[in-house]
């Protein structure tokens, strides 16, 4: 995984953790946190991905519980502190006018990076976010696309995408859209200076990781507006 996407993985990793003095065998929120932990930590260092899966392991037994704790919190910041000397410190890509190819390979990099659900939020989406960026989803990452224009003409492309690919796409059309962004499993959040369809074409564009901490309240805005939405 491209070291900056790790490190924005992470980021939203620990802003989200439960409370692992808590922690419950049978708790499927701190199981999910701790597979996604691994899951990240192993994608930059697999030595200690395993002994963050070994500490998981004993947080049942309380007396250890803990020194269990402080060791999956400490390979999470150590992968980060690590990435954080890579990866700029404003987690920020800039295109020039005409960098259409080097915005192509970020872009699929980040739609890459979904485990489970990619939601792209693009007013002027067209057919190539199928034929470009879609290409990029894992088999079992669901997505939706929230867009205002071109509505009729990306209809049959989702229709035929369906066929192939299984019922792993939504569309919905609302004309209350400004941004134009990119949620990666619900908890990363990318924002692009213009529309997918026209990205660098002719003018510099951006794409900027959203501070984890601001993320739930962004997709908490967009997920109303979906509901609202007309379904494609």
């Amino acid at each position: 995984m491209e070291p900056g996407i790790l490190l924005a993985q992470l980021r939203s990793l620990l802003e989200r953790a439960p409370d692992l003095n808590t922690y419950e065998p049978k708790s499927m929120e701190h199981q999910t946190w701790l597979a996604q932990a691994y899951a990240l930590v192993s994608r930059w260092d697999r030595p200690e991905a395993t002994m963050l899966k070994v500490s998981a392991g004993f947080l049942a037994t309380q007396v250890t519980r803990p020194g269990n704790i402080s060791n999956i919190f400490g390979a999470i910041h150590r992968a980060i502190a690590d990435l954080e000397l890579i990866v700029p410190a404003d987690a920020q890509v800039s295109f020039g006018a005409g960098d259409v190819y080097d915005f192509f390979k970020a872009l699929n990099k980040v739609i890459s990076s979904a485990e489970s659900s990619i939601f792209i939020v693009d007013p002027y989406l067209d057919i190539s976010v199928f034929d470009q960026y879609l290409i990029s989803r894992g088999s079992d990452v669901h997505v939706r696309l929230l867009l205002s224009k071109n509505a009729d003409d990306l209809v049959p492309a989702a229709n035929k995408y369906r066929q192939q690919y299984g019922d792993v796409i939504e569309m919905r059309k609302s004309n209350a859209l400004h941004d134009r962004v990119v949620f990666i499993d619900g908890f990363v959040c990318w924002l692009l200076g213009q529309s997918v369809k026209d990205a660098a074409k002719a003018k510099p564009t951006y794409l900027v990781q959203l501070p984890p901490d601001v993320v739930a309240t962004k997709l908490r805005n967009y997920e109303e507006i979906w509901i609202g939405a007309n379904e494609l």
